[in-house]
């Protein structure tokens, strides 16, 4: 035990942090790391003092993710890539006196990233590492903050050669490390705080405890631990109780005795246990390894359950509710059932996507081609049609998730195309996609035709849908008139659209309601009742591809092919290309005229990766070009464009998702609301009974109590009983019921001895509290 005199030469320097990089207004990034979950690995779970559930999203392959807040319907993030948080990897978070946030990033050598420690105020992110702070090393391990509102981290390098405690007072960093102070160990791995604002570290050589002058280590020669690797440390506030979950228990001190959670009083085999919280009576553990999953006791009985993967954080929340994280997923258990969260079904599901449409309401539809199916952002909010999407959402096809386009006809139904050997296309009337009636799917075996390996989706003046074949030269019309599909193979009809073998590249509607199909060997043009077609044997064409069209104010054709960008008036053809104009590359991949009358062009060099390349503006006599040196795209080959409602142009590339464009600053997004919320912290003594508007008297009891609760909005209201095993086994009430407080009678007929849960579920808020019928 050392004295705080004999820490007087721990360095102590006021630094000057990094600030926040400026985000250029012309720009906006939709990607799977920054939307949804922000990534597909989770290594921590924190809530604030409104209830936010806050992670961080990472993925290691484009070594991208966000720090992520999820008010229970809208998850927002902080990206690392937008130079929000200085690194994808976030290992703790923890929220100040002044509802600030705090986020401890660990370092990434492989991309050349730094990590350390970043602080956001709802305005400024602020970021500090070994460059412009004291702190010997970027890979952060944990973060908490203090009752006098000083941060303090753990931190270690992989190597053990420099680890210890960083303090943070508003102005200077302290170094807490085992050369000066009375730390064992340069591998730290947790810290939380008590009630006596003690500071509790986790650590392999014991769990340290220091009180501002005395540091002390708890280890197995001289306390009740059980084993000195200290992999999670966790203070209950109801009860000031210090948990620390080892290898193969999870000890307990209350400040004199040691009691133990293991083997040999729980159901948990002697397994890697790495992550514990409680709540009173409540505890939740979890471990990783072969049989990773978590244990919940819930003061009467364990739960036992298994994961997706390895686990790396769980917590209880103010509601009661049981939350777990790991590889891949996030977790919750209100008690009755599990619901599962991942980069599949709560935002962007891939940086790959075949295709972007915005519709009629400003609702931006991606065509995912990793297996996420359609993904629909209706700011700010996501759903995710794919098999797997954990049921989240509707699942139109579990055979296939690959999204091949999306578009809406002039009935305002919306249409969902699949690729796949056994593909489909999902209708949904009214675009009405919370409405389960309004889903209508076509198949193989109800459309009549076809519809495998779908690729281009676009819809007529007349009601009509328009689907292309990826590698046959055939598209297929669905015919509101008739709710009938019909078939044109070009290639049967003897024309030169397309070789026999090659496919559709892109379905487009002029303002004459004619139908441009641009296929790998020609375009092909349906004024709704005889078919023309373009080709290098009839026109000055290219042979190759015809990547895509669109048409401008005039009733100019532009046309994309793999040799320049031809415009067509109807009698003459006129190329385009780098000899000549403005564009960056010869290689045209796809068009889009906007508004104004602005022709947009993606084009490059036809060479892997593609350079250069970029989009260009054309406003018949000036050529503007954006690079990736010279603004904000996020990638050099653009696959696709769209326009919404409000002038902005999104930019989907090829594997980075995709960006919302507007030269005179992106406008209409500002439903994404990265502003922190203030809110009065509670304290809960038992998570069960979280909510003191819901209770149950008499409980126990044996024929009838009565249950009241608050309702805080009116409208529809459930309240139903369940068995310890999650199944509901009798509803008590169902209806609309008035703001203000409620009062009904439950019976036990039909119902054994023994726990029970029930659940009150209304318009704003779901609770629930364990009966106990005896």
């Amino acid at each position: 035990m050392k004295k705080l005199l004999l820490i007087l030469l721990i360095i102590k320097i006021v630094s000057v942090p990094v600030q926040g990089q400026i985000i250029d207004p012309n720009w906006k990034y939709i990607r799977s790391t920054n939307t949804g979950l922000g990534g597909s690995y989770f290594r921590n779970l924190e809530f604030d003092q409104c209830g936010n559930l806050w992670t961080g999203g990472y993925d290691p392959f484009f070594s991208e993710g966000s720090v992520v807040r999820y008010n229970n319907s809208v998850f927002t993030d902080w990206s690392n890539f937008e130079g929000y948080i200085p690194n994808a990897q976030v290992y703790g978070i923890a929220f100040d006196n002044n509802n600030g946030v705090w986020v401890a990033c660990n370092a990434n050598t492989n991309f050349n990233e730094h990590g350390g420690v970043a602080y956001y105020n709802g305005a400024t992110w602020t970021k500090w590492d070994h460059t412009n702070s004291p702190l010997a090393t970027d890979y952060m391990n944990a973060i908490a903050i203090d009752h006098n509102n000083n941060v303090w981290a753990t931190f270690s390098d992989f190597g053990g050669s420099q680890g210890g405690v960083a303090k943070y007072d508003g102005t200077t960093w302290t170094i807490y490390t085992p050369s000066n102070s009375g730390i064992p160990s340069t591998e730290c791995t947790d810290i939380d705080v008590d009630a006596q604002n003690n500071i509790w570290i986790g650590s392999n050589l014991g769990l340290i405890k220091f009180d501002g002058l005395n540091w002390i280590t708890f280890t197995t020669a001289n306390s009740g631990i059980s084993f000195n690797g200290i992999s999670d440390v966790e203070v209950d506030e109801s009860t000031n109780k210090i948990y620390a979950a080892t290898t193969i228990s999870v000890d307990i001190y209350d400040g004199s005795n040691w009691t133990h959670i293991n083997t040999g009083n729980s159901p948990f085999p002697n397994i890697n246990l790495t992550e514990i919280d409680a709540r009173g009576d409540t505890v939740i553990i979890g471990s990783l390894g072969g049989e990773s999953g978590a244990w919940i006791y819930d003061g009467a009985n364990w739960i036992s359950h298994v994961s997706p993967s390895h686990v790396k954080d769980v917590r209880i929340d103010n509601a009661g509710n049981f939350w777990v994280c790991g590889n891949g997923f996030v977790e919750k258990y209100d008690g009755i059932s599990w619901v599962t969260y991942t980069s599949m079904n709560t935002g962007l599901t891939s940086m790959f996507n075949n295709d972007v449409f915005v519709d009629s309401k400003n609702r931006a539809w991606f065509a995912s081609g990793g297996n996420g199916g359609i993904n629909m952002f209706d700011c700010p909010e996501w759903q995710d049609y794919g098999p797997y999407n954990e049921g989240l959402w509707n699942i139109p096809f579990t055979y296939t998730g690959i999204g091949a386009g999306t578009t809406e006809d002039s009935y305002g139904d919306i249409w969902m195309s699949y690729y796949g050997l056994a593909g489909g296309v999902a209708q949904v009337t009214g675009g009405d996609v919370n409405n389960p009636a309004a889903w209508h799917i076509w198949d193989n075996n109800n459309s009549g035709v076809s519809l495998q390996f779908l690729k281009g989706i676009a819809a007529d003046q007349s009601g009509n849908v328009w689907v292309g074949y990826d590698g046959f030269c055939s598209v297929a019309k669905y015919s509101h008139a008739t709710n009938a599909w019909t078939t044109y193979n070009l290639f049967s009809l003897g024309q030169i659209s397309c070789g026999s073998g090659s496919g559709i590249n892109s379905i487009r509607v002029d303002n004459f309601n004619n139908v441009w199909i641009c296929g790998r060997s020609g375009l092909a043009k349906y004024d709704q009742a005889n078919w023309t077609f373009y080709s290098y044997l009839n026109t000055p064409l290219p042979q190759g591809d015809i990547a895509d069209v669109a048409f401008d104010m005039l009733g100019n054709v532009w046309v994309a092919t793999e040799n320049g960008l031809f415009k067509f008036d109807g009698v003459t053809w006129t190329l385009f290309n780098t000899s000549n104009s403005g564009m960056i590359g010869d290689y045209v991949y796809t068009l889009l005229t906007d508004d104004n009358g602005l022709l947009w062009v993606s084009c490059g060099e036809a060479v892997f990766p593609p350079y250069p390349s970029g989009i260009c503006s054309f406003d018949g006599t000036t050529w503007t070009q954006y690079t990736t040196d010279n603004s904000g795209l996020q990638e050099k080959l653009v696959k696709r464009m769209a326009l919404d409602t409000l002038g902005n142009v999104w930019v989907m590339s090829e594997g980075k998702g995709a960006a919302i464009f507007n030269p005179n600053g992106v406008t209409g997004y500002e439903c994404i609301d990265k502003s922190l919320q203030s809110c009065i912290a509670t304290t809960v003594e038992h998570p069960v009974q979280a909510m003191n508007s819901l209770s149950v008297f008499p409980n126990p009891f044996i024929f009838s109590s009565t249950i009241t609760f608050y309702v805080e909005k009116a409208g529809q209201t459930s309240v139903s009983i369940y068995d310890a095993t999650g199944k509901k086994v009798k509803l008590v009430f169902t209806g609309h019921l008035s703001k203000g407080n409620q009062k009904m009678e439950i019976d036990s007929r039909g119902l054994s001895q023994g726990i029970y849960f029930c659940k009150v579920l209304t318009s704003s808020s779901s609770n629930r509290i364990k009966l106990v019928i005896q």
